[in-house]
């Protein structure tokens, strides 16, 4: 039974062996065939990551199994393969060794493409090395061409910042004038309010002054000279007509030439002004000529009102 089993695993390795011949070493296979094997785990086997492979009985390994593989028993000349292979020797405790290999694995036969001999390597890392020169002279030049582009885009943001800050700057500037010519505006319209209130209360005096004295000199005439023809009461009628506009149109006459001074002083006033402040100005010169329209139109209102009032009194008198 023994031999026949020893028949049957014989015959399996050289079948693994077979498969991979031509790209595999067959040392490489058979020494994973070894690790297959769970019958000699006891003796040599992967460790419990499956990264490595222990070996537990150097005897037993040099008597039994490096025959059976390897047809040799010299245990040194095993050590030399895998050295040759590049297997790292370590300690797996104070009695078994450990060899580990980062493309030996369990369960990745086909990893075995990867192991090569020491010198084999040794040539393809000599073949690699111009190309790795050349990799590292690019790297270089990117890393110098990406620092300078870094370094364009420091200066950049920093032009970029100083720029912003005199922005900033101007703006609070323009801020603060536009607040104080703000308030500069609103203290003239409240003096010009003011003015005109004074204005239009001076001329409803005035009206109401010359009012009264109209009909206290009506009254006066109808006491004086009581056998007035109706012809003569319409003639004293059409004279105080004549008289009372010509006082009021007087005095239209000098508060308009009085407006119109005031507009002047005004509009040399502003004249003095920044160029930003010009528009405002012109629109507070257009609001007050609207403000004069007004009371012009507020006065011939009052005068339409005093011509309603005559000529009540005047159908009285020749009634």
């Amino acid at each position: 039974m023994q031999e026949s089993s020893d028949n049957f695993q014989d015959s399996q390795s050289q079948s693994s062996e077979q498969r991979q011949k031509g790209s595999v070493p067959s040392f490489l296979v058979r020494l994973f065939d070894i690790m297959e094997n769970e019958d000699l785990k006891e003796i040599i086997g992967w460790n419990t990551e499956g990264n490595a492979f222990i070996v537990r009985n150097q005897q037993l390994l040099a008597d039994k199994i490096l025959p059976k593989y390897f047809k040799h028993k010299n245990y040194p000349s095993f050590l030399r393969q895998l050295n040759m292979y590049n297997f790292k020797k370590s300690k797996a405790d104070d009695v078994n060794q450990k060899f580990e290999h980062k493309w030996f694995r369990r369960d990745g036969r086909a990893l075995l493409t990867n192991i090569k001999r020491r010198n084999q390597e040794e040539n393809d890392d000599k073949d690699e090395i111009p190309q790795i020169v050349d990799e590292i002279e690019q790297f270089k030049k990117a890393q110098k061409e990406l620092k300078n582009e870094i370094q364009a885009i420091a200066d950049s943001q920093k032009q970029l910042q100083i720029a912003l800050q005199q922005i900033m700057q101007q703006n609070e500037t323009l801020f603060q004038e536009s607040q104080q010519l703000t308030q500069e505006l609103s203290n003239m319209q409240s003096k010009n309010q003011q003015r005109f209130a004074n204005y239009s209360n001076i001329l409803t005096e005035i009206v109401q002054r010359l009012q009264q004295e109209q009909e206290e000199e009506l009254r006066n005439r109808d006491i004086n000279q009581p056998q007035i023809t109706g012809e003569q009461k319409k003639a004293n009628v059409i004279q105080i007509k004549q008289e009372q506009p010509s006082q009021q149109q007087q005095f239209l006459s000098q508060s308009q030439n009085n407006l119109s001074a005031n507009s002047l002083q005004f509009l040399m006033n502003m004249s003095a002004n920044k160029n930003a402040f010009n528009f405002q100005m012109f629109s507070q010169l257009k609001h007050q000529q609207m403000n004069m329209q007004m009371f012009q139109n507020g006065s011939t209102q009052q005068q339409q009102q005093s011509d309603v009032k005559k000529n009540e009194i005047k159908k009285e008198n020749e009634q």
